[in-house]
């Protein structure tokens, strides 16, 4: 997830004797200010790929064995304060930050505070994409993080896992705009996981039970019985907390719903030729195809009919 703003720093032209200083300079320029104690027999090798955005600044960190740690004293000579949200990619390695410690291997994801002390360490190659995401955009996106967090790989919720987010980091990006748009997939990503680990949210941050009610409705779109009282049951929480989070967000879930079972249907009205309109419409949850016929032409300002034959025209 690069654009042309991208920079790149690498120790591969740098003498082997100043390498670990000037890969340090690099990441305390770009990233954030640390320091790398233990100095492995080899040379290191290092390589940062830097790309600063509005919602969140991307780093992808390549590298041979080595380990990082970031000081009380790191953190008073730097004001940058924020959070990072690291997704392995490449070997295994371990972070700690107080008395939280975490092992990972690709696939696994950590987030903490960097206003805190924490340190890596990386065993052997490894490959890590850093995100930093400031502190007003973290506290109200992701809620209250007190501890360093350990998103598991298998973890999934609908569409949201850390290989999703692994997909979006990798994905060529042409413009700034089309950075800060796939960036706030990635944070949407990042809020459905974190939530179904347990960070913390209350009554002025409803964000994150927001997202997993629509990660929720989005595994069960299709299901009759999709309503306030199912997803309550599943998530734990009362139909009023469910109402006032989709308030905050200027609509009410069953109008998020009818939009969604729309938007899907109309996907398959374009590409499913072999599902009869009607079929379509029993398949995402609508009882009477005049009824959907109706909700469909007053969303979409035309037709089910209208959709499917443009398509047709626009393939001869």
């Amino acid at each position: 997830m690069s654009f042309s703003g991208q920079v790149r720093v690498s120790t591969r032209d740098i003498d082997l004797m100043s390498r670990r200083h000037y890969w340090e300079e690099a990441v305390n320029q770009y990233v954030i200010h640390i320091d790398c104690p233990i100095a492995s027999d080899s040379p290191l090798e290092a390589e940062l790929r830097h790309s600063h955005g509005d919602i969140i600044s991307v780093n992808h960190i390549e590298a041979n064995r080595h380990s990082v740690q970031r000081s009380r004293i790191d953190i008073d000579e730097d004001g940058r304060d924020g959070f990072f949200i690291c997704l392995m990619t490449k070997g295994n390695g371990y972070s700690y930050q107080g008395m939280d410690c975490a092992s990972h291997m690709p696939g696994d994801m950590v987030i903490y505070d960097t206003a805190k002390p924490y340190g890596h360490g990386f065993p052997n190659n490894m490959g890590m994409y850093v995100l930093d995401v400031p502190r007003s955009i973290a506290e109200r996106e992701l809620g209250v993080v007190d501890n360093l967090i350990k998103i598991d790989r298998n973890l999934q919720c609908g569409t949201s896992s850390t290989s999703a987010i692994f997909k979006l980091l990798e994905s060529s990006i042409d413009s700034h705009h089309t950075f800060q748009l796939k960036a706030e997939e990635v944070i949407h990503h990042i809020q459905v996981l974190s939530g179904l680990h347990g960070a913390k949210f209350n009554q002025k941050n409803r964000n994150l039970l927001f997202f997993k009610c629509k990660a929720f409705i989005e595994q069960h779109l299709t299901s009759a019985d999709l309503n306030a009282e199912m997803i309550s049951s599943h998530l734990f929480v009362s139909c009023r907390q469910i109402a006032r989070a989709f308030e905050a967000h200027g609509m009410t879930m069953s109008r998020y719903v009818w939009q969604s079972r729309l938007n899907k249907s109309r996907e398959d009205i374009l590409n499913l030729d072999n599902l009869s309109i009607t079929d379509i419409a029993y398949k995402w949850g609508f009882s009477h195809s005049s009824h959907f016929s109706r909700a469909y032409k007053q969303y979409f300002n035309e037709s089910p009919q209208a959709t499917r034959k443009q398509k047709r025209q626009n393939l001869v």
